[in-house]
């Protein structure tokens, strides 16, 4: 074990712009923070929304302590993590049941500025291993089933670069023999087998990490690793950690939480309150194809089904101004809105939309740029929720800030 030191017309649609995943796993698994395939997207289709009035069916209900880590769910077992008296806990429980399998706790200051406080990253599943993050920079690799310290690092330490305003937020990203984590100024890398410090990339450049997980995708052959920071977005080789362009953008409070999306016309990204752009990435240079106010994402990275964006405009952060939205990802052109959302999150599976709204309130929507429309509605849980859902085997996995975690049964009646 390590000791913790050491830019319509100019659109051309890139067919070969893909989304690069890690190992091929069973597809009702939600392994990472964006799932399966990193991209908010599940492949599940035979999960219900007609529910009774009370809403779906709780199977069981615990507490995780204050965050906003999301749920991820891999060979039976579901993680999250939480903050008690300045404590990090990571839990381990049985996905069917909730009943606790294992924890990891480390010292850790709540920090709640503005917030509540406490984690913001989510665990990651990569085989038998599981990679966590704290928000001052602590990096864990544990055996998943047990718990047990494979290595840790305190990358803020190993670097020596200063961490951000609120700490590390996104979740660490797992490709080949390699563990990406957003810090210091755009990235760093870390061998997977002993969490060794391989590459830390932008050294020079002015700016924060923000609350984004990184991306990784491929153009013209190319392997690009997406870090989307607080004052650009950076396009990095993924196996030195070489810059290979950066795009500047964004105005506004800087804050970024919402990912970037990875379309066949380009790379989509928001700052928020700033609005948002498409950029193309082809032939390793970067063009900005639009940029608009018509979807601009905060704590709910948008989704892409077919060639539209789905999610909800912050509204410049007004309350009542919120709307859930579907935009044209070759012109950024809204087809549809529907008002009365907030700052919410939003996953998709098949055709429909799943929203946990900022309030509990769980909202299915269809996936389709002709009409906007909510299917399914139901109060879940109380309390502030930032964290998007997670869907897996049928079962959603919602959270609050204060850690109360819910388990929903949608699970066909014919499953």
């Amino acid at each position: 074990m390590r000791n913790l030191n050491s830019n319509l017309a100019a659109v051309t649609l890139l067919a070969s712009v893909v989304t690069l995943t890690g190992p091929i796993l069973p597809a009702a698994d939600w392994p990472q923070r964006r799932g399966a395939s990193n991209d908010g997207i599940s492949a599940e289709t035979n999960w219900s929304h007609d529910w009774p009035k009370e809403g779906p069916r709780v199977l069981w209900r615990t507490a995780v302590g204050t965050g906003f880590s999301a749920i991820t769910v891999a060979g039976g077992r579901a993680f999250t993590m939480g903050n008690t008296n300045d404590q990090d806990t990571v839990f381990c429980v049985n996905a069917q049941t909730g009943e606790s399998v294992w924890s990891f706790s480390y010292a850790e200051p709540l920090n709640p500025k503005m917030y509540e406080g406490g984690p913001n990253s989510t665990p990651t599943v990569h085989g038998e291993q599981l990679l966590v993050a704290s928000r001052t920079g602590k990096v864990f690799c544990l055996a998943a089933a047990k718990g047990t310290v494979v290595w840790s690092n305190n990358v803020a330490q190993s670097v020596n670069a200063k961490n951000g305003e609120w700490g590390v937020g996104g979740s660490p990203l797992v490709s080949g023999a390699r563990v990406f984590v957003n810090y210091g100024s755009a990235m760093v890398a870390l061998d997977l087998a002993s969490g060794n410090i391989l590459w830390q990339a932008a050294k020079e450049a002015k700016g924060k990490h923000s609350f984004t997980s990184p991306v990784l995708a491929s153009a013209s052959g190319e392997a690009i690793l997406f870090a989307y920071m607080n004052k650009a977005l950076f396009a990095l080789a993924p196996a030195d950690g070489r810059e290979l362009w950066r795009h500047e953008f964004g105005r506004g409070y800087e804050t970024h939480a919402a990912d970037p999306v990875v379309t066949p016309a380009g790379v989509f990204i928001s700052p928020g309150d700033d609005g948002g752009e498409l950029i193309s990435f082809a032939k390793g240079t970067e063009t900005r194809i639009w940029r608009n106010m018509n979807l601009g994402t905060f704590t709910g990275t948008a989704v892409l089904r077919g060639q539209h964006l789905y999610g909800v405009d912050s509204g410049g952060y007004k309350k009542g101004k919120q709307e859930l939205r579907c935009v044209d990802i070759l012109n950024g052109d809204i087809k549809w809105s529907i008002p009365g959302f907030g700052q919410d999150s939003q996953i998709a599976a098949g055709d429909r939309l799943i929203v946990l709204t900022e309030r509990g309130e769980l909202v299915i929507a269809g996936v389709q740029p002709a009409r906007g429309e909510i299917l399914a509605r139901a109060q879940v849980i109380g309390g502030k929720c930032w964290t998007q859902p997670t869907l897996a085997n049928g079962l959603l996995y919602c959270r609050n800030a204060k850690g109360q975690v819910v388990c929903l049964d949608l699970r066909s009646p014919k499953a």
